[in-house]
């Protein structure tokens, strides 16, 4: 995904709060114990497919409602009071409708109170296909990856996929607020026929390298190269057929690749993008900004700021001078109104707080044009970006994708906004951030549908 950035230096508050979110999975408490009023359970019935996370001990059950009061939760049941030793499940609903199932265990006269995140999509074994654990290598770069080739267990040689992670340090699965996103996709193609290979991340999990931000969509887009190398020489995979699925910055390293590839067959833009990056970081701040409601003269003034700094961290490449220009800019742009509506400290900003925009990796995403690389791709092409997506904002960006497309030549293009479907796939009521997390949903059906449907006409596999 692309980062969420609020404003141009105090962003970092919700960056460390995802990053330590302290969590157990475990299997879940089952459904039916919400029918009704909520059930009494031993702690070890259970069933798979869900995330228990601790959010509180109390004493009282009258302590417990205070507590989600709090967290501006309202109650659709009573909540429990389970016996020593025994647990009970309720349910709660955020201010958006977002329902959740909540998990109360007596343990030592405490009552320890969980959010139980349920994970419906995440695929069990056994698995109706192969599963292969692999090492390929981006010789260029002298770094070695680890990932999954999944594929059918009958048939072959099969299309393929290479999955294309969006910003930020990811594993093979591309978890986000606890959504295993490539999972749930690779599941989803590999049932339906197609080879997928999703691998650790530069930097992350078992991979080598620098991580994100020290590595740039350049480098992502050489490690995209690699794999689709590897995959050519395996005996299962048809080297004609091979595509490229990128999600958000995923989405404008596929055509990075596919412009000057001629071994890619198709590419999927999930949230791609279609405009410069500093367009994207200024449309994105905009939305977020109104969609939770904040000042709107904050908004305005967040925006007259970085119509100023980003073309500064652009062309000033030493980070010392930039931070220099940075910091005139501020005093000069906005008025001490302005720069308290923004957060500004009297004493501003110590040094490290803008070391995420001086990174190699913000550096090269807001100069970077897709449109540059999209007019160059003569594959079959399928752009998908949600309606509530605020983090892409499907308009502006699906007409600039297909522009440059249809610019270049490419007759083979589909477009679609998904109606109701957020930045990470999934159905939600306003699209942001916030709800990712509790949403069971992990990838709209619909959309993975779509996707897999469209790949299967184009590699020629379509029953």
């Amino acid at each position: 995904m692309l980062r969420a950035k609020r404003s141009v230096v105090a962003n970092l508050g919700l960056a460390i709060a995802l990053c330590f979110e302290s969590l157990l999975i475990v299997p879940a408490l089952g459904a039916a114990a919400l029918a009704g009023a909520a059930a009494e359970t031993d702690s070890r019935s259970l069933e798979q497919n869900s995330i228990k996370r601790y959010m509180f001990t109390c004493g009282t059950v009258a302590e417990i409602k205070t507590a989600m009061e709090k967290r501006e939760l309202s109650l659709t049941q009573e909540i429990p009071s389970p016996r020593p030793g025994k647990t009970a499940i309720f349910e709660g609903s955020y201010k958006n409708g977002l329902k959740n199932p909540y998990v109360v265990e007596n343990i030592g006269g405490k009552y320890h109170v969980y959010i139980e995140l349920r994970r419906p999509q995440f695929p069990v074994p056994p698995l109706p296909y192969f599963e292969q654990e692999v090492v390929f290598d981006n010789d260029d770069a002298g770094i070695s990856f680890v990932g999954t080739l999944s594929y059918p267990s009958k048939g072959g040689p099969f299309g393929a996929a290479v999955l294309i992670h969006g910003s930020g340090a990811h594993t093979r699965d591309e978890m986000v607020s606890l959504h295993k996103i490539f999972l749930v996709l690779a599941d989803h193609l590999t049932r339906q026929g197609i080879a997928v290979l999703r691998y650790d991340k530069r930097g992350v999990g078992l991979s080598g390298g620098k991580p994100d931000p020290q590595s740039t969509s350049d480098d992502y887009a050489s490690d995209v190269r690699a794999a689709v190398c590897f995959l050519k020489i395996q005996p299962n995979i048809d080297p004609s057929k091979i595509g490229l699925i990128g999600h958000s910055e995923g989405g404008f390293i596929a055509p990075m690749v596919a412009a000057d590839s001629a071994d890619v067959a198709f590419i999927v833009l999930l949230a791609g993008t279609g405009l410069p990056g500093m367009d994207i970081q200024m449309l994105q701040e905009n939305a977020m900004g109104k969609a939770r409601g904040s000042n709107e003269k904050a908004v305005i003034a967040n925006d007259k700021l970085n119509k100023v700094v980003f073309p500064i961290i652009i062309a000033t490449k030493d980070n010392g001078e930039a931070l220099r220009r940075i910091r005139a800019a501020e005093k000069e742009v906005l008025t001490a109104e302005e720069r308290k509506l923004l957060g500004f400290p009297d004493q501003g900003f110590p040094d490290e707080v803008y070391d995420p925009l001086l990174s190699p990796w913000f550096r090269r995403f807001l100069e970077l044009d897709p449109r540059a690389y999209l007019e160059k791709v003569k594959c079959p092409v399928l752009a998908l970006n949600g309606e509530k997506d605020l983090q892409v904002l499907p308009d502006p960006n699906l007409a600039e994708i297909e522009k440059a497309l249809r610019k270049g030549g490419n007759q083979n293009v589909t477009v679609n906004k998904l109606q109701g479907i957020n930045h990470m796939f999934q159905t939600a009521p306003t699209g942001l951030g916030i709800e990712y997390r509790n949403i069971e949903e992990t990838f709209a059906p619909a959309a993975l549908e779509i996707i897999s449907t469209w790949i299967r006409k184009v590699v020629g596999t379509a029953s």
